[in-house]
């Protein structure tokens, strides 16, 4: 297969059929492995059998700067075998040399919108040129063509890129010297193609992107081509039928219910001083304590109040066992958290309450206790105020039904016996009229609901 298509590519033209042997190229490719050796070239020859000729005198009737033409046309040779710069330095000044005349060429000719824009790229790419002419007649024209100039810069930077790269030997890197011209030449030959239209951005950032791939390709040829292929994992093979049963805990994962099965055996751990417990509130802040003290003489950096964990799981044990220190937090800080009892006299003043520095929250909170006894004894006044104004009213209604026995009973006169009699069955009396009256009311009100749940209903069918 390789022989064919190889044989195929020799007989076909390399001008007029571009796209077929493309095509072919790209067959072979997918139709091999990656790390095939044929295609991989690792000794790194270079094909310095194809050489560009071009004629040394100028034609008769054409006027052409022959100097020029003759230094274009001779990067050629520099091109096709790139390790020779390498190796003789001389070689790589008349190169460098050279370059720099067809550089500044290029860019006292920029090229408009209108020259870029002119090309039909679809054209170009069905028809391409893999070599062009070297006629002195055409050279004009081919200043002007884009895709001429484009050749050439990507030439150069093609050529950067071998040189730059590490050699397998020490002798084969370039100097110092040689690596700054190569920086500032690339440079140029990046601006001309920025430059150089249609889209020369663009073409720009798609040679970048080639040429890093190129030196992947590079590195991987000199590390000795090692496969890269992952093989797919192997499934492991299981009986048929029978499925693998996650193991169930008690509490969620093997660590919790080893842990709940641990405290059932030893019930003493519970118990035990030697245990991990939360500390008492005066043994957590004592290293604090101590390097609030000035006579220690502890330097600021070392002091436990910069650590954050320690201050955090400090305010954690005082909101839980003092809840009067860790209210002092928010006006002294972390040293106000700390319990008096641990600082030195001198210290202690500093953090303990004054009285006319009293927090926000505790005058709130004496307005509020003010405030709520004034309103208890307001509510108590109404009440008693009320209640004497009842008891007076009770007072004198039995001042009245006296009154009307009294002379009821001298009107009639009698015995203090039969008055007696007579006011128990006048107080019988009256109570019966109580009763009487007040089951009238129940049935007035009783008639007045029917009455109007009648009248409702009433309006509810007329409706």
């Amino acid at each position: 297969m390789l022989r064919t298509c190889n044989q195929l590519l020799r007989r076909l033209s390399k001008a007029n059929d571009v796209v077929f042997c493309g095509r072919i190229i790209m067959f072979l490719a997918h139709f091999f492995p990656l790390s095939e050796r044929s295609a991989v070239n690792i000794k790194g020859v270079f094909n310095t059998s194809n050489e560009t000729k071009y004629e040394t005198e100028a034609p008769d009737g054409i006027s052409i700067d022959l100097n020029f033409y003759k230094t274009l046309w001779s990067l050629q040779e520099y091109f096709s075998n790139p390790a020779s710069l390498s190796v003789t330095p001389s070689k790589w000044h008349k190169f460098n040399s050279s370059l720099m005349t067809v550089l500044s060429t290029f860019e006292a000719q920029p090229l408009s919108d209108d020259e870029g824009n002119a090309i039909n790229l679809e054209d170009e790419a069905a028809n391409f040129s893999i070599k062009y002419l070297t006629s002195p007649k055409l050279m004009g024209l081919e200043l002007k063509d884009p895709n001429f100039r484009r050749h050439i810069l990507v030439q150069c930077l093609i050529l950067f890129d071998y040189l730059k790269a590490p050699g397998k030997n020490d002798k084969d890197l370039p100097s110092e010297t040689m690596k700054e011209e190569i920086k500032n030449c690339e440079e140029r030959v990046k601006k001309l193609l920025d430059m150089t239209p249609p889209r020369g951005k663009e073409f720009l950032k798609s040679i970048e992107h080639i040429l890093e791939r190129e030196r992947n390709w590079v590195w991987w040829k000199r590390d000795g081509c090692p496969p890269f292929e992952k093989q797919p994992l192997e499934k492991k093979l299981t009986q048929d039928g029978v499925k693998k049963r996650r193991p169930r805990w008690r509490l969620g994962n093997k660590e919790l219910s080893q842990l709940w099965k641990w405290a059932d055996q030893n019930p003493n751990a519970l118990t035990d001083p030697q245990r991990v417990r939360t500390p008492a509130i005066s043994e957590y802040w004592k290293p604090l304590a101590e390097d609030m003290d000035e006579s220690a003489g502890i330097e600021a950096e070392y002091h436990h109040k910069n650590n954050r964990v320690y201050c955090w799981k400090g305010l954690r044990f005082s909101a839980r066992q003092d809840l009067e220190g860790f209210s002092r937090f928010t006006e002294h800080g972390i040293e106000g958290v700390v319990p008096s009892e641990l600082l030195p006299p001198d210290v202690r003043s500093k953090y303990q309450a004054k009285p006319n520095d009293r927090s926000k929250r505790a005058k709130k909170e004496e307005t509020k206790s003010t405030i709520q006894p004034e309103e208890n004894q307001i509510a108590a006044t109404d009440i008693n105020v009320e209640g004497s104004k009842a008891n007076l009213e009770t007072s004198a209604a039995p001042l009245d039904t006296d009154d009307t026995i009294a002379t009821a009973s001298t009107s009639q006169g009698g015995t203090p016996d039969e008055i007696q009699k007579q006011s128990s069955e006048t107080d019988g009396g009256h109570d019966v009229r109580v009763e009487a009256d007040a089951d009238g009311e129940a049935d007035a009100e009783t008639g007045m609901i029917d009455g109007e749940t009648d009248a409702e209903a009433d309006l509810e069918a007329v409706s």
